[in-house]
């Protein structure tokens, strides 16, 4: 049930009133000392006490630790973690997971820093912006567009060299009200074959393509995020 309740905060699902019920069986759990020995050895290295575990105890510091992984190393070492029957080695991978972090969050200051900086070099009325350099790690271009969009409030997509060399991996991030997938999909429909594969929902959406389709991608789905907005906002003058 501690497993339950951190994948359901982690994973940011609505806590509607039966998952609001489980996270809180979970929690239970974890505070009575009945954790899976991952869980307790995550809470440790996290600084955090276990006996007070909270549902942001989840969403900030024990589901980083195991995101962080997959971002930049071996997402198995995650699931080891929580699968660790022994505490000694639960509490060994859970150190690695931290170590890990640790590493993510240096990387994601440095690349937040160059996306604000490339911010200054885009026309000043881009509404869908698209960023990329050749020294981002593609595990943390999603932080990165979601960093941008908060300052932004506009539709964010940041790319990165894919681990194969010869294609980029990119990572969108949307605003309230603006279906992100959706626009790839007209972006696709315009420019056949550009976007190699891509696929997400309203809010997130990864993607990827060549590094010389990077410009053409950039300059489509501005127009395209361009005319949505002013469709939607015609939408709304018409209702008014």
């Amino acid at each position: 049930l501690d497993l339950v309740a951190l994948g359901t905060v982690a994973d940011l699902v609505r806590l509607d009133a039966n998952n609001r019920a489980v996270v809180e069986g979970g929690l239970r759990r974890m505070r009575a000392g009945s954790a899976c020995a991952g869980s307790t050895a995550l809470f440790v290295v996290s600084g955090r006490d276990v006996r007070g575990a909270v549902a942001a105890d989840l969403g900030y510091a024990i589901g980083p630790r195991i995101n962080a992984a997959g971002r930049l190393d071996d997402m198995t070492i995650g699931v080891e973690c929580l699968l660790a029957d022994d505490s000694a080695r639960a509490h060994e991978l859970a150190s690695l997971l931290h170590d890990i972090n640790a590493q993510r969050r240096d990387l994601q200051t440095s690349m937040v820093e160059d996306a604000m900086a490339k911010l200054d070099g885009l026309a000043p009325d881009d509404i869908g912006i698209s960023l990329f350099d050749a020294s981002w790690h593609p595990g943390i271009v999603g932080l990165v567009a979601s960093k941008v969009k908060e300052q932004r409030h506009r539709p964010v997509v940041a790319f990165a060299p894919a681990g194969e060399g010869d294609q980029l991996r990119g990572s969108a991030r949307s605003i309230a009200g603006f279906h992100i997938r959706d626009a790839l999909v007209e972006v696709d429909a315009r420019c056949p074959g550009m976007i190699v594969r891509f696929g997400g929902h309203a809010m997130a959406a990864g993607l990827t393509l060549a590094p010389t389709h990077f410009a053409r991608f950039a300059e489509v789905f501005d127009a395209v995020v361009r005319e949505r907005v002013e469709i939607g906002r015609a939408s709304c003058r018409e209702r008014v």
